[in-house]
C-alpha cells in the first residue's frame, strides 16, 4: 500500500478546502439571488419585464433551445450578447441604458459574482447578463466587483473583490486579453488592468508611473469600435512587457524590485540600461535606508509626520552617496526630476511593506 507523504496530504486537503469553498459560494450566491430576484415582488425582475430588452436584443429568439446547455456555453452566449449590445451605440451607451432601467444609477446588484443562473430559469440569466454589463461599464476594480470567472473558467472563482487580480502579474489574464473574441468585453476588463497596474507601478517609482500614464493616458477607447479596442489593448500589453522587461533585466543583474524603484529614481527615467555608477550608489543607498526604515514606525503604525521625518532624514543619507558616485540629480535646478523622485520612493519605501498588491 503506498503511503503518502505530509505535504501529498496536505496539497490535497488545501485543494478539497478550495473546492469547498467554490461551492459555499455558489450556494450563498444563489440564495442572495432567490431572495432579491425569484421572489415574484422582486422589482428587479418587475424592471426587466418593462425593458424591451427581449424585443430589441433578443427578438426571435427562442430561449427553450437553449435550456440545459453548459455553464461554458452559457456563458459563451451570455458574453456574445453583452459585446453586441456594447457595440450597438459609441462608449456603450446601449448597455448603460438597459444597467440604469433595472438596476437604477445605484447598481448594488450588478456587482453580484459567479456563478450563472441556469438557462432555465430565462429571466434570471437576462438579469445577470445586465448585471455583468454593469459591472464591465463600471470598471472598477476597488469596489466589490465581478469575478473573472464571468469571462472564462480558465480563471479561478475568487471573492468578487480582490483587485488584485486585475494585477499586471496575472499572466492568465494579460493572455485572455490578447486573444479573446470578444474585443469590447476585453477593452472594459483591460482598463481595470490599467487601474491596478498604475497603483502597482506607482508603488515601485514616479519614474516607472510616469512612463506608464504618458504612454496610455490619452488612449481611452470607443469601446463600440473594434480596432480601436485592439489597438489600446495592444498599447497596454506592450507598455507593461516593457516595464516588466525593465524590472527583470535589473533583477538579473542582482537589484530588488526596490532597488530598480530607487536606481530609477536617481536617473530621473526608465529608459536606461543599469550604469555602473548609478548601480554601485543605488546598492550603496538602499543598504543602509532599509536597515533603519522600521525604527520610524511608531508602535508598527506608519504616521505621515514620521514619514516626512524618514524622507528628510533619509535624503541626508542618499545625497552625500549619490555626489560620492558623481550622480547627476540636477540639484542646481529647483524642479529637479531625480530629487523629486527619489523623494516619492522614500515615501513609498515608508508607507509600503512590500512593492505588489498582493
Amino acid at each position: 500500500m503506498e503511503t503518502k507523504d505530509i505535504k501529498q496530504l496536505q496539497d490535497e486537503n488545501k485543494k478539497l478546502k478550495k473546492e469547498y469553498g467554490k461551492l459555499l459560494e455558489e450556494l450563498q450566491r444563489l440564495r442572495r439571488f432567490e431572495k432579491e430576484t425569484k421572489l415574484p415582488s422582486s422589482e428587479y425582475m418587475k424592471r426587466l419585464q418593462e425593458t424591451d430588452l427581449r424585443k430589441k436584443v433578443f427578438e426571435g429568439t427562442n430561449f427553450d433551445i437553449y435550456k440545459g446547455m453548459g455553464e461554458g456555453d452559457s456563458r459563451q452566449f451570455m458574453l456574445y450578447n453583452i459585446e453586441k449590445i456594447i457595440g450597438e451605440q459609441p462608449n456603450c451607451e446601449a448597455a448603460k441604458n438597459y444597467v440604469s432601467q433595472i438596476y437604477g444609477e445605484n447598481k448594488q446588484l450588478v456587482d453580484e459574482s459567479f456563478p450563472f443562473v441556469p438557462m432555465e430559469d430565462v429571466d434570471g440569466w437576462l438579469l445577470d447578463m445586465v448585471r455583468l454589463m454593469g459591472c464591465l461599464i463600471e470598471q472598477n476594480p476597488w469596489g466589490k466587483c465581478f469575478s473573472l470567472r464571468w469571462l472564462s473558467n480558465g480563471f479561478e472563482a475568487g471573492t468578487g473583490d480582490d483587485p488584485c487580480v486585475f494585477s499586471p502579474e496575472n499572466e492568465y489574464l494579460l493572455h485572455w486579453l490578447k486573444v479573446t473574441e470578444y474585443r469590447r468585453i476585453a477593452a472594459l476588463v483591460a482598463k481595470m488592468v490599467e487601474s491596478i497596474t498604475i497603483h502597482e507601478y506607482e508603488r515601485i517609482s514616479s519614474a516607472v508611473y510616469d512612463y506608464f500614464w504618458e504612454k496610455l493616458h490619452d488612449k481611452k477607447p470607443d469601446y463600440a469600435n473594434v480596432d480601436y479596442c485592439n489597438s489600446y489593448i495592444s498599447n497596454l500589453l506592450d507598455i507593461i512587457n516593457n516595464v516588466n522587461a525593465h524590472i527583470k533585466e535589473g533583477e538579473e543583474l542582482g537589484l530588488s524590485v526596490e532597488e530598480v524603484g530607487l536606481i530609477d529614481s536617481l536617473w530621473g527615467d526608465i529608459n536606461h540600461h543599469y550604469q555602473k555608477h548609478y548601480f554601485a550608489a543605488t546598492k550603496e543607498i538602499w543598504e543602509k535606508i532599509k536597515q533603519v526604515r522600521d525604527n520610524y514606525f511608531v508602535d508598527g503604525y506608519k504616521s505621515r509626520e514620521y514619514c516626512q521625518l524618514f524622507v528628510n532624514d533619509m535624503l541626508k543619507v542618499a545625497l552625500p552617496i549619490a555626489e560620492k558616485h558623481n550622480l547627476d540629480l540636477e540639484l542646481d535646478d529647483e524642479h529637479s526630476l531625480p530629487l523629486s523622485y527619489l523623494k516619492y520612493w522614500l515615501e513609498s519605501i515608508y508607507c509600503y511593506d512590500d512593492y505588489r498588491l498582493e
